[in-house]
């Protein structure tokens, strides 16, 4: 019985010691799923809406877990530009705003240039990518784009998709980049006098209109654009093969993935949380060992589910049926959002933090920055 005792211990205290290295060795690459307006009421709906109880998404399961304030240098309710702004560079701007320090105003005047998450991995060798479903900007929506861009208004979709191949603080451009949004996109480029095809094609990239064109691409092309205009693009594809390309690069990757969980209908919000809790899922199976993988939100809003006397609020009923009880403002409002993170450097993710310190946590999972006190949680 004692051998056995003894065995046990041994076994767990090396799957223990296992998951520890695992945790606290460095990342090879880095991913962050960025879910609009995923706040911790949007989550427990969708947990309920896909499995019918609450807590049972994946990511609730990962081993870091945080709660991010979600202010900007002016305000206390942010936008997307702000918010992935704070995410992306590790410091505060106003609304509307990409990667410009809190001296710029929207629309009016630039502020110093912020350096980017992107930035700081291409000086390290690593290939970059991002992908978006939204439907009318695209890659080049405020929660990809502040990864990549420095823009004083967040809407200028022509001026950010130039920026994406060629970056105002020089070096290389985004190797892979698959979204939505191709009419608007490509209108307001060639708006500007360009062509956003021929400036692709120039500096190197193919460029292709439809997740189904990617696969007749040979797998060793590792600089691809591919621009649709399907309305709800599916996210699975696009990281399946974003992966694929971009793991190509022995040193390493980061990639950014976006979905639009705040659509102004319950059902399709809280349907896509699922999806891309579920791609989520298999991406962590596959890469967690040496890959940090990060999910946030910039913002969280009211969708809420409420009503004690509701029939639709009863457990016994079929999880799809609470969206009859969701109430739902599209609102941002003010409070924390969740980060959840898994991989090499998760357990940096923990207690109450600014959405400035995931940057920080995201720069220590790969060793390019010591991680401070303040930067891995704790008061602000």
């Amino acid at each position: 019985m004692l051998r056995r005792s003894a065995l046990a211990a041994f076994v767990i205290t090396v799957v223990l010691a296992g998951q520890s290295f695992a945790q606290s060795s460095k990342a090879r690459n880095i991913i962050i799923f960025m879910g609009d307006g995923t706040g911790v009421s949007s989550l427990n709906a969708a947990s309920i809406y896909g499995y019918n109880k609450p807590q049972s998404l994946y990511i609730q399961s990962f081993p870091g877990v945080a709660l991010a304030d979600t202010s900007t240098a002016t305000q206390w309710v942010t936008d997307g530009g702000a918010g992935a702004t704070a995410i992306a560079t590790g410091v505060k701007t106003n609304n509307g705003v990409l990667s410009e320090s809190s001296s710029a105003i929207k629309d009016q005047q630039d502020g110093e240039i912020l350096k980017t998450l992107f930035e700081y991995a291409r000086e390290h060798g690593l290939s970059t990518g991002a992908i978006s479903n939204d439907d009318r900007q695209g890659v080049t929506n405020a929660l990809t784009a502040a990864f990549f861009a420095h823009n004083n208004n967040r809407g200028k979709s022509g001026e950010i998709f130039e920026e994406m191949i060629t970056p105002r603080n020089g070096g290389a451009g985004l190797d892979v980049a698959y979204s939505g949004g191709r009419k608007d996109v490509l209108r307001q480029v060639s708006a500007m006098g360009k062509d956003g095809a021929a400036d692709l094609k120039s500096h190197g990239y193919v460029f292709v209109d439809s997740l189904d064109a990617l696969k007749s691409i040979d797998a060793n092309q590792t600089k691809v654009v591919m621009l649709n205009d399907d309305t709800d693009m599916p996210i699975k594809p696009a990281v399946d093969d974003a992966i694929a390309r971009l793991s190509k690069n022995p040193k390493g990757f980061v990639l950014v993935v976006f979905s639009d969980c705040h659509t102004g209908k319950a059902t399709t919000s809280l349907r896509r949380i699922v999806e891309m809790d579920n791609v989520v899922r298999e991406v962590a199976d596959a890469h967690k060992q040496d890959t940090m993988i990060l999910w946030t939100a910039d913002h969280s809003y009211d969708l809420r589910i409420k009503g004690e006397a509701l029939t639709e609020t009863l457990k016994k009923n079929e999880g799809k049926k609470i969206t009859a009880a969701v109430s739902l403002e599209d609102e941002h409002t003010s409070e924390e959002v969740p980060v959840m993170a898994i991989g090499p450097g998760s357990d940096r993710v923990h207690g109450f933090i600014s959405n400035t310190d995931v940057f920080h946590i995201l720069m220590a999972a790969p060793g390019w920055q010591e991680t401070t006190k303040h930067a891995a949680g704790g008061a602000q």
